[in-house]
């Protein structure tokens, strides 16, 4: 699926909006998008799995952090015959007290997530996969906001790839034509 047909189903199905908007990084922003909500429909699910596919890099593993990556790294899972695995925010106080479900030990993993501004939530969860013996050189991302990520990233030896950017979202805004933000 090409950039523009993907980032306009975003914005047909209400998860692109416009507007003014604090991110979870306490940046500003003047759109916003839902990939989570985004992924409560079956044919956009599909679509943005389908598009992560075609840019995911070599490794055994697709992981990503929890609550945003979990709909994409198990539908991908499946596309790819890849193992999963699912990065907690943080330890669990119970049972086996996992913060990662899923065998990353030995094994090259590819980080997956929704959206990427800081980077902050893709380098903690690639930590997470490192101290459970995982090696980590790759991220993909729906959305790269282009706010630092990439570099961050890169700092510590992990390359971003995405499906779409800030620029192919805004580039929707002045051809919007509808009340959606």
């Amino acid at each position: 699926m090409d950039r523009e047909r993907l980032a306009r189903l975003l914005l047909e199905v209400g998860a692109l909006k416009f507007g003014d908007f604090v991110l979870s990084s306490g940046r500003r922003s003047d759109y916003y998008v839902d990939i989570k909500e985004a992924c409560t429909r079956p044919e956009v699910l599909d679509a943005l799995t389908d598009a992560l596919a075609e840019v995911l890099p070599e490794g055994e593993v697709v992981a990503g952090p929890e609550l945003g990556a979990v709909p994409l790294v198990s539908v991908l899972s499946v596309k790819t015959g890849r193992e999963m695995a699912i990065v907690r925010k943080r330890r669990k106080g119970y049972g086996r007290e996992e913060r990662i479900v899923g065998e990353v030990e030995g094994r090259r993993v590819v980080l997956v997530d929704d959206v990427a501004t800081t980077g902050g939530s893709l380098l903690e969860a690639a930590e997470a996969v490192e101290e459970e013996g995982g090696e980590v050189r790759d991220a993909v991302v729906v959305v790269d906001r282009r706010e630092g990520a990439e570099e961050a990233l890169k700092e510590r030896g992990i390359r971003l790839r995405s499906v779409l950017t800030a620029e192919d979202l805004r580039g929707l805004r002045s051809g919007e034509g509808d009340d959606r933000g």
